[in-house]
């Protein structure tokens, strides 16, 4: 029962067909994990995670994916690639909840490898599980990581998302790992080579080194798991940022090709959410009630952001938007700045500030 050159290339044609166009594996024993292992311990220990608490309670089982699947020898990683337009929603979140749809045609693809590998064991794994699947997608030879800590592809730049299955059937003994551990962060500054654009435009000066971001300061982190009020010189250089950021990506060599949506399947694009179009209003989000916040992140990856810290968002947005406010913005304003949530207040107060001094 092993991982065969011949039955992988069988489950990439498998994978393409389901809307998973680029798949790799690699043994979960790799020595390669070892640097992202050391990496994870000095990024929670130095605090980097800031309230994502779940990194902390998860750090062992990150570092050995078999905690979550005993016996479990390979991880088969796959790639799925997402585009968007710029807006105050990052281009990941604008299509409907990846999470979903890539779980999905991952149970797909399981479906067929336990047809043809009945005696192994599998288990998805879509970003919610605690897996180095940058690493493990690197060591895997689908790209190599940026400077930027994403994971770049030939062809598809960095707009993807990653998804592993973890199986107990180990990998052909003779079949050579596609990076060696030596060679992996040498590649990722090779490919980069002298490029420091994704550092220099990051707007709140959140990476301290190649490939170490620290997340309290990134708008990403801000936006989405941060619950409490942001610091106000982060806030000013949030933009109209309300869910996400892609300066990082945007400003990348790698993402530039305008062939890049000619090479992705149809059938590997992620549509968008159904229903009406999510077309992010500020106004209308500064004061959303629940019934409203519902609709909006409904099927989406904007499920993780509360209904407060969104208004919070919007709100900030709304008070760096440049010139004076227009009367639906400053009649928004003026209804949050008397809300009951101090968080919302303190944001509507601060836009109110903005907007009438600027």
């Amino acid at each position: 029962m092993t991982l065969t050159p011949a039955l992988l290339r069988a489950l990439a044609e498998r994978a393409s067909e389901v809307g998973l166009p680029r798949l790799g594996a690699v043994r979960l024993d790799h020595p390669g994990f070892a640097p992202a292992r050391t990496a994870l311990d000095r990024y929670l220990d130095e605090g980097f995670h800031g309230e994502m608490e779940f990194m902390t309670r998860t750090r062992t089982v990150r570092k050995d994916p078999s905690s979550m699947l005993p016996g479990a020898r390979t991880a088969i990683v796959v790639a799925v690639p997402y585009r968007g337009e710029q807006s105050p929603i990052a281009r990941y979140a604008q299509s409907a909840d990846y999470h979903t749809v890539m779980h999905d045609r991952l149970e797909e693809l399981e479906t067929w490898l336990h047809a043809r590998l009945p005696e192994a064991r599998t288990l998805i794994c879509v970003d919610t599980k605690p897996l180095l699947e940058r690493t493990a997608a690197a060591l895997s030879g689908l790209g190599f990581l940026g400077k930027h800590g994403c994971l770049i592809m030939p062809g598809l730049g960095s707009y993807v998302l990653l998804g592993a299955l973890l199986c107990t059937a180990p990998l052909e003994a003779e079949a050579p790992d596609a990076v060696e551990a030596s060679e992996l962060h040498r590649v990722s500054w090779d490919a980069c080579g002298q490029c420091t654009r994704c550092l220099d435009a990051c707007p709140t000066q959140a990476f301290v080194a190649p490939g170490r971001l620290d997340p309290r300061r990134c708008i990403s982190y801000l936006t989405i798991e941060h619950r409490g009020e942001i610091d106000p010189a982060l806030a000013d250089a949030m933009g109209e940022r309300i869910a996400g950021c892609d300066v990082c990506q945007e400003v990348c060599p790698y993402n530039g090709g305008r062939e890049r949506d000619a090479r992705v399947p149809e059938v590997a694009w992620i549509g968008p959410p159904p229903g009406r179009p999510r077309t992010p209003d500020l106004v209308e989000l500064a004061n959303s009630g629940n019934a409203r916040h519902r609709s909006f992140v409904k099927h989406t990856a904007l499920r993780r952001i509360p209904r407060r810290a969104l208004r919070r968002n919007a709100l900030l947005a709304l008070g760096n938007r440049a010139g004076p406010a227009s009367k639906a913005e400053r009649e928004a304003i003026e209804q949050a700045a008397s809300d009951e949530d101090p968080l919302v207040r303190k944001a509507a107060k601060r836009a109110r500030r903005r907007r009438t001094e600027g």
